[in-house]
């Protein structure tokens, strides 16, 4: 069981408050077709509190995670899971979560709305750069990904 409190600063890890609660019985088939996820994806909080440093917060559920995991997680109905919808997607789990880490689209959650909670419409509604200038930005290290991000939406004074 992965709960919101295990996504923290980029990073999914166990937060050993949960530890307990951790225990789900899976019945038959049906439950493990429906809850158990078993591919990397991209994981969002959905509600995060007031004094929380950031209101966007999201993990990577890499393939190793998922190892580490047994091979699955159930998420709590506190996360987003955001995964592709095809073969092959677009942009990669790992550049959609840089993307999601920045605190450029941080603010542009936080332009979007006020409120503590973030849904699937929000997170869809984030105007995120062309594909072509994302494949640009993959290559550049952490801090000038940041900083050229920023310049994308005109947060750093230029215009």
């Amino acid at each position: 069981m992965l709960w919101a409190a295990d996504l923290d600063g980029g990073r999914i890890h166990r937060d050993p408050a949960r530890a307990a609660l951790r225990y789900l019985t899976i019945r038959d088939d049906n439950d493990a077709r429906l809850m158990v996820l078993t591919e990397p994806s991209v994981l969002v909080q959905r509600t995060t509190s007031p004094e929380q440093r950031r209101r966007l917060v999201s993990a990577v559920l890499s393939p190793e995670t998922l190892t580490d995991w047994g091979g699955g997680v159930v998420v709590e109905n506190h996360v987003n899971v955001l995964r592709p919808r095809q073969e092959g997607p677009a942009i990669s789990a790992q550049l959609l979560g840089r993307l999601l880490a920045t605190t450029t689209l941080d603010s542009l959650t936080r332009c979007i709305s006020g409120s503590v909670a973030l849904s699937a419409y929000e997170l869809e509604a984030l105007p995120f750069p062309s594909l072509e200038v994302l494949d640009q930005l993959s290559v550049l290290p952490d801090d000038e990904f940041e900083a050229a991000v920023r310049g994308l939406y005109h947060l750093d004074g230029s215009r």
